[in-house]
């Protein structure tokens, strides 16, 4: 392999000024298409129409058929001319449908512009830039500084026309941008009989008995298609800004890559196993902090959904990106050549190869996998069509996809459907339990409003709540402390109670009590279950990484890798875990005190912002509450992702010591040896091709209906036109029209007809078939053991067997 020497770590400037032009070229067709700076007025009353919206939904579907029509032509492998032509058409009509749907997803279009700069780099790195001419670290530190540069242009434009023009966010901006946009509010509100006035409708001062003589349905129109238009002139207003933020976060991605790429490079004073070892430190540090990124999502879901869904989206296209970058760079035969001599390079290898990351690449593509399959046999008859050198025989897969379907033929496909199902499940009953829990707040926020309670007897009560709340798994913390938040910010500003400044220090008081309770009854639980062998087992208090958390939480003191567990990891799971692993309970509330800092502070002032009834002052307060949320999203993000990062560490640097057996884990080894005989009876019983038509059928049935289910589900949690769940937020009313956010008295209107129940019954369906396969397999496994084995032996063979260690032992010193 030859050597690279790195000496010269200056970024070479053609490099960092080509990227720079290809970074500012689309950014500014954004800023000049879709901003106040540019025509972006215009364009969205060109947009504010049905017709309009159809033809943007058109040209989404256009796009769709030209990426296909890329992929079956072999698009990259056609002379330089196709495929110029083939990106000019692409990237147009992106740029139309983001224009033609600007009403709807204002902020789609910067974003398209966007992602067209990542495309064109990426091109500029294999055609001109290429890793043989130019080294990793180089090209991606050149990278970094383009975008930090084009950040500082785009940031510096944006302030300077808001100098020269005078338009700073201020009421004056807000009036001028709405007059501007008066074809979108005739858009969102088409009555003949009124046409709708910022100043006179929406704005801080507006009418409000004019309003009130509309009647409450019309009143809560105006107050939809306010709410609606604002979010078009205002993004028109912050998109720079917006592109500025997102090169500021592809700079310091690209500077990581940079350290992974300098791993790569391989000189005399270290070995290729170290170097790659880190490369592979830093690539998986860089997939952890994405899937955060994703659970961050989760996290401020409650307080702001277009938060929640841009970070999803986000972390989504992030983790794809950077997985692909690592298989091009390591490729799977290095990382298996690597695996036989490190030991972070096998874990990871083990990782790809489980059924957990098959089953999760299933769930992740869902339909596109058929889709995917069908397009790659096309593409196979338009190589022979056009005599490609790269057709091959008579096979009715192109290489590439026949690799995949002959790696993909192997796989267990009966336990990977399992997890499948399990995965969506998870996934189901998480989005499920938040929005139940959302309306439950609201409701009991309305009755303790209604109740007109003290404001001290109102605190022990949200107390007494939200402790039976944080003992219910599938209740985020987060929500609970927003609960917290909007109730007591809300009763604080009635005339003659304590002031919103202490009400909202009473929220944190409260909630801070409330958490450090719960925890103590959540370990309880975790003491109590963890006497069960099968519950040792089922944690994997024998697993390496199990012991590398526990090791890390043994830890004396506030150490910054034990807080980020105990902060940033899921309320109930951990502190479970913590009672079943017998830590120190003292010491374990000590480090979960920093969680006031991270968490609760931030999602208790954004509840009470979301209360906030100062009206001269409310955009300012939408402002700070989005800013709240966001930071308070970055915080947790950045916890879990430290916290993971030193665990791979830990398994890393102390993996054989703690692979090792310990006698206080006898019970749970012996219980693995006496299901061994079961668990390999079930994996015969389970094989794809023993299976019968009618096993086959119900699994595959029980799979299809839970991932349409999900994808449902999600593609409604992601767009902003809900077809499933109608948006509900804490602060919304139950009694209150849906134009308002409520759910007209009913809590069952939650869910949108006919979608909605359609989703429900698929996923009841699969899960019911999904018990039936399982307790079928079971059954054949059990019958073929009782024909070898005594009925006795069987039973203990079982995975049923959960127990208490003989003689009362517990399977855990006592660390306390």
């Amino acid at each position: 392999m030859s050597v690279i020497h790195d000496v010269d770590a200056t970024p070479p400037w053609q490099l960092v000024l080509t990227s720079l032009l290809l970074i500012l070229l689309p950014e500014a067709l954004a800023i000049a298409l879709f901003s106040s700076i540019g025509v972006g007025a215009t364009v969205a009353g060109f947009g504010a129409s049905e017709t309009m919206d159809m033809v943007g939904n058109g040209a989404a579907c256009l796009c769709a058929l030209l990426l296909a029509l890329a992929f079956v032509v072999d698009v990259h492998r056609r002379g330089i001319v196709v495929q110029i032509i083939m990106a000019l058409l692409l990237a147009a009509c992106f740029v139309a449908t983001s224009a033609l749907k600007f009403i709807g997803y204002p902020w789609l279009s910067f974003f398209v512009c966007f992602g067209i700069s990542i495309a064109l780099i990426a091109n500029m790195r294999v055609r001109c830039f290429k890793p043989s001419d130019i080294a990793g670290k180089r090209f991606f530190e050149s990278l970094a500084f383009s975008f930090v540069l084009a950040a500082l242009i785009v940031f510096g434009a944006w302030m300077g026309w808001q100098a020269m023009a005078d338009k700073f966010w201020s009421s004056e901006t807000r009036t001028s941008l709405a007059e501007t946009n008066q074809e979108v509010y005739n858009y969102f509100y088409s009555n003949s009989s009124l046409t709708l006035n910022y100043t006179l409708h929406c704005s801080e001062t507006k009418d409000t008995a004019f309003l009130a003589t509309l009647g409450t349905d019309n009143e809560a129109t105006v107050g939809s298609a306010c709410k609606s238009a604002e979010t078009v002139w205002f993004m028109q207003w912050a998109g720079p800004s917006a592109i500025g933020i997102g090169n500021i976060i592809v700079a310091a991605v690209s500077w990581v890559f940079s350290q992974a790429a300098a791993s790569l490079q391989y000189d005399e004073s270290e070995t290729e196993t170290h170097k790659v070892k880190r490369a592979l430190k830093n690539s998986t540090a860089l997939v952890v902090l994405m899937l955060t990124i994703m659970y961050a999502a989760q996290y401020v879901s409650g307080a702001n959904v277009t938060i929640s869904s841009g970070l999803l989206a986000l972390g989504a296209a992030s983790v794809a990106t950077i997985v692909g970058f690592m298989l091009l760079e390591f490729g799977f035969a290095r990382l298996n050549a690597h695996a036989k001599k490190d030991r972070l390079a096998q874990n990871l290898m083990n990782m790809l190869k489980s059924e957990w990351m098959k089953a999760l690449m299933v769930a992740g593509l869902n339909i596109f996998i058929p889709i995917m399959a069908l397009l790659d046999r096309i593409r196979q008859k338009i190589r022979r069509c056009t005599g490609l050198p790269c057709a091959d025989g008579g096979g009715k897969f192109t290489a590439e996809g026949q690799r995949v379907v002959t790696e993909m033929s192997s796989w267990a496909w009966c336990s990977i459907f399992f997890k499948v199902n399990l995965v969506g499940l998870l996934g189901v009953s998480l989005l499920m339990g938040m929005k139940l829990t959302y309306v439950f707040f609201s409701w009991l926020n309305e009755t303790l409003a209604a109740a007109n309670l003290g404001f001290p007897l109102l605190c022990v009560m949200i107390l007494g709540v939200a402790l039976l709340m944080f003992l219910c798994p599938i209740v985020p913390g987060s929500a609970v402390y927003l609960f917290a938040g909007v109730v007591l910010g809300a009763q604080s500003q009635l005339t003659g109670s304590v002031g919103f400044p202490l009400g909202v220090a009473s929220g944190v008081l409260v909630s801070s009590v409330c958490k450090m309770i719960a925890c103590t009854l959540q370990y309880s639980m975790g003491y109590g279950m963890g006497k069960f062998v099968k519950v040792q087992q089922f944690v994997g208090v024998d697993k390496v990484p199990t012991r590398a958390m526990e090791q890390i939480l043994n830890q004396r003191g506030l150490k910054i890798d034990k807080v980020a567990i105990l902060v940033a990891g899921p309320d109930w799971p951990t502190s479970v875990l913590c009672g079943i692993l017998r830590l120190n309970v003292p010491a374990m509330l000590l480090g979960t005190l920093p969680v006031i800092l991270v968490s609760i502070i931030p999602q208790v002032l954004v509840g009470a912002l979301l209360t906030y009834q100062d009206e001269s002052s409310s955009g300012i307060m939408g402002i700070i509450s989005s800013s709240v949320t966001l930071a308070a999203a970055v915080v947790q993000a950045l916890a879990m992702f430290f916290f993971t990062y030193r665990i791979m560490k830990v398994v890393d640097e102390d993996g054989e010591k703690l692979a090792q057996e310990r006698d206080e884990h006898r019970a749970v080894a012996e219980l693995t040896r006496k299901e061994q005989d079961y668990v390999r009876a079930l994996k015969e019983v389970s094989d794809w091709k023993r299976l019968s038509c009618a096993q086959k059928t119900t699994v595959l049935l029980s799979s299809f209906c839970i991932l349409v289910a999900s994808f449902i589900f999600m593609a409604d949690y992601s767009v902003a036109t809900k077809f499933c769940f109608r948006s509900f937020a804490i602060t919304s009313k139950i009694g209150a029209s849906y134009l308002e956010g409520g759910l007209e008295g009913n809590a069952l209107n939650l869910v949108i007809v006919p979608m909605g129940w359609v989703a429900l019954g698929l996923a009841v369906i699969g899960t019911t078939l999904h018990v039936v396969i399982n307790k079928w397999l079971a059954c054949n496994a059990r019958s073929n053991l009782v024909s070898g084995a005594n009925k006795t032996d069987v039973q203990a063979m079982s995975p049923s067997t959960i127990g208490k260690s003989s003689s009362g032992y517990s399977g855990f010193k006592d660390t306390e």
